[in-house]
């Protein structure tokens, strides 16, 4: 009797375990898709100096290079968002700049300055001073050295004064005038003195420069002669064509011939 109540308490035990329900395991709940977000950075690069735009600057952002274009902007779309972006900046006239930023927003704009690497004016002061002397050498061994500091673009203006002083020989028409105005002025003087007085300039940044000055003229023909005297006013444009400062352009604003 004890044993059938024991068969029947085993059985009654194993149809309870054997008709629970098994719960399943929980399903991990599922995660929102990472969606990322995109935006544009934009700037303009300046000369920290002067303020104005600089054209041809690379700026990096990436891994992706460009340079700025004509008005010294830089543009770069479809940049992810992030909390520590850095623009590098780079120049062969200008000092190395990191810029670090945050992009949060559809657009965002990141103006740069750069340290030129160079001292313009000196620079400027010393030019004139190298040209002043090598006109003054009334030599022509030295009249490469002359045009050297000349842009192989280089142009005279166009106006009455600038082509007056073009007849006159004081200053080459063209690039390809250069050699030869020079060796028929060295031929035709023994003593030239040229001076270039009150000189202002206006850079527009490290490689871009324009001066305004007077340039006074003494030369003899002979030796015994008496001095003529040449007196104008003058604007030059430069450009920076890699280290050096070259003439693009020679205009006469006056000129005052005294024989």
């Amino acid at each position: 009797m004890i044993l059938k109540r024991t068969i029947l308490l085993l059985l009654l035990v194993t149809c309870i375990f054997a008709c629970e329900r098994v719960e399943e395991p929980l399903a991990p709940e599922p995660q929102e898709p990472v969606v990322l977000e995109y935006g544009t950075v934009s700037g303009s690069v300046t000369d920290a100096e002067t303020g104005n735009l600089i054209p041809g600057v690379t700026v990096t952002l990436l891994e992706q290079s460009m340079e700025t274009g004509l008005g010294g902007i830089y543009t770069f779309q479809n940049v992810v968002y992030g909390d520590n972006h850095t623009l590098i900046v780079e120049d062969v006239d200008y000092k190395p700049h990191n810029q670090s930023f945050a992009l949060r927003q559809q657009r965002v704009t990141v103006d740069i300055a750069l340290t030129p690497l160079r001292d313009t004016v000196q620079e400027m002061r010393d030019f004139f001073d190298r040209f002043s002397d090598l006109l003054e050498s009334v030599d022509l061994e030295n009249i490469k050295a002359i045009e050297a500091h000349f842009s192989e673009t280089y142009v005279a203006a166009d106006d009455d004064a600038t082509l007056f002083g073009v007849a006159s020989g004081i200053i080459p028409e063209n690039y390809a005038d250069i050699v030869p105005a020079m060796t028929q002025l060295f031929e035709e003087y023994v003593f030239l003195e040229f001076l270039f007085n009150n000189i202002r300039m206006e850079i527009t940044h490290a490689r871009k420069a324009a001066v305004t000055l007077q340039l006074d003229v003494n030369a003899r023909k002979e030796l015994d002669e008496d001095l003529r005297e040449i007196k104008a006013g003058c604007k030059f444009d430069f450009r920076r064509e890699g280290p050096d400062w070259k003439i693009v352009h020679w205009q006469l604003l006056e000129i005052d011939i005294r024989l």
